[in-house]
């Protein structure tokens, strides 16, 4: 038995030395922060179900149900947090969202000569994805999330893929990935009902006076049944409308949005950090040149910055660091000193 136990004790270990790369302190408090703040739509969710449940017995004739449904509400929360341990299902999910396709022969060639360039910088294993795969867009783009890769046909098309993809493994190597996907999960979906209160754009700038008259509708006579009927109208009403109001919150994110301040101030953090990791590929001016380029072009003043969900610093800054980093790396040490550390390329974390 003693033996069994130790063998169990060394597996678990096993795992969490592996594992160790892609958890830290920040991204699990930044987790926790936003499933606390989530709460509000986890009770919802039971509310819905609980409802939903009642109803379905109503219409069975019976008292109980030999099936717990109120597990239903917690199953999205679970899988959030087991894309933290491991992002199951992530990669096919995001590729048919996004309509991404898997890659011709010639961009696989392009990803091998990157991943090729980059290897050679480094004697660690690369943090390479599990899945990666092009969506059809003209302009250079590439995204993480869980253990897969997007990479646009518009970057694959250009001279800056090594730059672009050592960024990215920054990512990829650390617990972005993961995070990614599980925040992700946290909501259900978007609202179908967003343009479901967009007026007639005929009516919406007419004058009053000019807009089209309401149908005529006869007045029903009063009395205790009229009394009646509208009181059972204005209750139904009302049910409607708290089982609508209770569905947007349901439907997740509340959390998110509740916390998003917090959520750009780490992710502006995770960008430099992932600039870094692409630095020490040697990738340091050709990832600079790539944002000068690409991204520098579409950046706006953004008041308040740190009251704001924006995920990406100033690019002007980001080029500013990734130039000082190819500076110190070509100065020479000083006497007595050593000359700064570039072999080792692990994924720097929060």
């Amino acid at each position: 038995m003693r033996g069994f136990i130790q063998s169990a004790l060394d597996h678990a270990l096993t795992i969490l030395e592996r594992e160790q790369p892609f958890f830290s302190l920040g991204s699990l408090s930044m987790y926790t922060l936003s499933l606390i703040a989530e709460i509000p739509v986890i009770l919802a969710r039971l509310l819905l179900v609980t409802i939903i449940t009642a109803i379905v017995l109503v219409i069975e004739n019976k008292s109980t149900s030999t099936f717990n449904w109120l597990d239903l509400a917690l199953i999205p929360t679970g899988w959030s947090m087991l894309a933290l341990i491991t992002p199951i299902g992530s990669a096919w999910w995001w590729q048919t969202r996004a309509g991404g396709r898997a890659p011709s022969k010639r961009e696989q060639l392009v990803y091998d000569d990157a991943v090729e360039l980059l290897q050679a910088h480094t004697d660690h294993p690369l943090p390479l994805p599990k899945r990666w795969f092009v969506i059809d867009t003209p302009q250079p783009d590439a995204a993480v999330c869980g253990n897969a890769l997007m990479l646009s046909r518009g970057l694959l098309e250009t001279d800056h893929v090594p730059a672009v993809l050592a960024h990215e493994l920054g990512h990829l190597g650390t617990p972005d990935g993961r995070l990614t996907a599980a925040i992700n999960r946290l909501a259900l979906f978007t609202s179908p009902f967003g343009n479901s209160t967009a007026q007639d754009p005929e009516q919406r700038d007419a004058p009053r006076e000019n807009q089209r008259p309401r149908p005529y509708r006869r007045e029903a006579p009063q009395g205790y049944g009229y009394e009646a009927e509208e009181m059972l109208r204005q209750l139904l009403y009302g049910f409607l409308r708290f089982l609508f109001i209770t569905s947007l919150i349901a439907k997740g994110g509340f959390g998110l949005w509740l916390t998003s301040p917090a959520w750009g101030a780490y992710w502006r953090k995770r960008e430099y950090n992932a600039d870094q990791y692409a630095a020490h590929l040697g990738q340091a001016d050709e990832l600079a040149d790539f944002l000068e380029v690409h991204a520098l072009i579409h950046d706006q003043p953004v008041p308040f910055i740190w009251l704001t969900e924006h995920t990406h610093p100033p690019t002007e800054l980001r080029i500013d660091k990734l130039r000082n980093s190819t500076i110190n790396e070509q100065t020479p040490a000083a006497p007595g000193t050593s000359a700064p550390a570039t072999s080792d390329t692990r994924p720097l974390t929060a």
